[in-house]
């Protein structure tokens, strides 16, 4: 009777709806606190509170598509603290990241990189395992990720390349092995780890532009010159997904940071640090950071909302979909 008791009492304690939110107890694992903990602002709400005012419309898939307004959500970073560590994956972490955005009816996901962290340098793992280990974390991604909008556009990180993590090498469409490479890019289901999609605005023409920092090579560099130049003339919006940051001292490739700057673009959006970040002193204040899908113990994500005068509205929220933080905006290239 008495543990019939303290149960009882351990639920109501855990209720959000109950206005102690503070008493909670996060459970052990990787299941992030529904109640409120410091990681999701102590608020307690639970996903999908809505926004005021009227959800943008519109319909996007892999390539691209047509909306209204553009409504989208973004966040980065999603593995194990430790190498080879697949047992403390956080699929709880990123499935109620991802079931918070599809609750805010989000029109896509862009993912800013770092879906494993498996290492040919840790624990003697032969190739096989090494492979097992990688397509395990990245089906975990991919499984949690089902909850959240149906277009999610990934990128790649550097964990998606064991050699970059470990040898400072590129991992190429059709060059050797790599088994954190080979699962991502089966995960990805493209040609090539960067791509572009177009999405078109009442206002104008939006491009998005993935960089895939760890698969840099000419081939790249070219199609990247090509992409923005395109969208310096005809796109309204251009914004910029890459896994590192453009300022720090993790900046990875210095070439790309050159092309982008002799370009036009309204966002740059980050990760790799494992926080978020937003630098208003350089890049015209239109870079961020927004790491916080779990591997650095901080949940959460972004959302950008094209407003009715042009401004794109850049949101930190929880991971429960709740606002943190002052909103920001920043106007067409």
């Amino acid at each position: 009777m008495r543990s019939l008791l303290f149960v009882s009492i351990a639920l109501v304690a855990c209720d959000p709806q109950v206005d102690v939110p503070q008493t909670c107890i996060p459970p052990s694992g990787d299941v992030v606190d529904a109640c409120g903990s410091s990681h999701d602002a102590g608020v307690g709400a639970q996903p999908g509170t809505p926004d005021a005012g009227t959800v943008p419309t519109g319909s996007v898939g892999a390539d691209g598509g047509t909306v209204d307004r553009l409504w989208f959500a973004t966040t980065g970073d999603t593995r194990p603290s430790s190498c080879n560590d697949t047992v403390t994956y956080p699929k709880a972490a990123i499935a109620e990241i991802a079931t918070a955005m599809k609750a805010l009816k989000v029109q896509f996901t862009v993912d800013l990189g770092d879906h494993m962290y498996v290492c040919s340098d840790v624990g003697g793992l032969t190739m096989a395992q090494l492979d097992t280990a990688a397509t395990t974390q990245m089906g975990y991604y991919m499984t949690a990720i089902g909850n959240g909008p149906s277009t999610w556009w990934m990128t790649m990180g550097n964990h998606e390349c064991d050699a970059a993590y470990n040898k400072h090498q590129s991992c190429i469409v059709g060059g050797a092995h790599d088994p954190n490479f080979a699962a991502y890019m089966s995960a990805l289901a493209r040609p090539q780890a960067y791509f572009f999609t177009d999405v078109q605005t009442t206002a104008g023409l939006a491009r998005f532009v993935m960089i895939a920092d760890d698969s840099w090579d000419a081939t790249q560099s070219q199609w990247l010159k090509d992409t923005l130049t395109y969208a310096d003339a005809h796109a309204k919006y251009t914004i910029i997904a890459r896994h590192h940051p453009v300022q720090g001292s993790r900046t990875g490739t210095a070439e790309i940071l050159s092309i982008l700057g002799g370009h036009k673009y309204t966002l740059i959006l980050t990760a790799h640090n494992h926080d978020y970040e937003h630098d208003t002193s350089t890049w015209s204040a239109r870079s961020t950071v927004v790491g916080l899908g779990g591997a650095g113990g901080y949940w959460g994500f972004a959302t950008v909302e094209q407003k009715a005068d042009g401004t794109l509205q850049f949101i930190q929220r929880d991971a429960n979909g709740n606002p943190v933080n002052a909103a920001w905006s920043v106007s067409p290239q």
